[in-house]
């Protein structure tokens, strides 16, 4: 069972968080068929990861439910792919956690970043086979808006912007949709929150 990270003071009394399976590292061992097959392991990963993200989601909506309960509107996004950004990668210095997310989910995200001033952020997170599962929650308490955005990323590519996090002291979450089009970007002043074990993550790197 995970635990949240970077919570705020407010609670929530009802919500399971992003409970995920065991961490298991997926291990290539010899190449001339001896061994656990390849095929078998990517299979697995696959339903694991399928698994972890359907669990995510739930997870989100539960917590966006706890915080209407108590008054807030809230808006839920579960991203179509999301990328751990270092400032070398595109043609920008964009970076952090950059999410893309459904058409049909972008005027949701518009209507809340545009109202809100996104003082607080709560982070919960998962691992299982290789991949993080996150749900980041940016509160405005004063217009009592709460905005959950949910994503997966592999591991193994994230080493990069966990370093940039942590040297410059900052983390970033922007949404995109799928052509590309910028929505917004929210700033986020405790990478540790994202990052509370960065050894581990540089553990995947290859």
């Amino acid at each position: 069972m995970a635990v949240p990270v970077g919570v705020d003071t407010h609670t929530y009394p009802d919500t399971i968080y992003l409970s995920a399976a065991r961490d298991t590292d997926m291990v290539r061992t010899g190449l001339d068929g001896a061994g656990p097959d390849t095929s078998e392991h990517l299979a697995q990963a696959s339903d694991e990861a399928q698994s972890g993200w359907e669990q995510t989601v739930e997870d989100m909506r539960r917590m966006a439910a706890d915080r209407a309960d108590t008054g807030y509107e809230t808006v839920t996004i579960a991203a179509g792919d999301t990328t751990p950004k270092p400032p070398s990668s595109g043609d920008t210095d964009e970076w952090g956690l950059s999410y893309v997310v459904p058409s049909n989910f972008a005027d949701d995200f518009l209507d809340a970043y545009e109202q809100a001033t996104f003082e607080e952020t709560g982070v919960y997170q998962a691992e299982s086979m290789g991949f993080a599962f996150v749900v980041t929650e940016c509160l405005d308490h004063d217009a009592n808006i709460a905005l959950f955005i949910a994503g997966t990323y592999q591991l193994q590519f994230a080493a990069p912007l966990v370093r940039t996090a942590m040297d410059r002291d900052q983390m970033y979450t922007h949404v995109q949709k799928i052509d590309g089009t910028h929505l917004g970007t929210i700033e986020h002043d405790d990478p540790s929150a994202f990052f509370p074990d960065p050894e581990r993550i540089y553990a995947y790197e290859m």
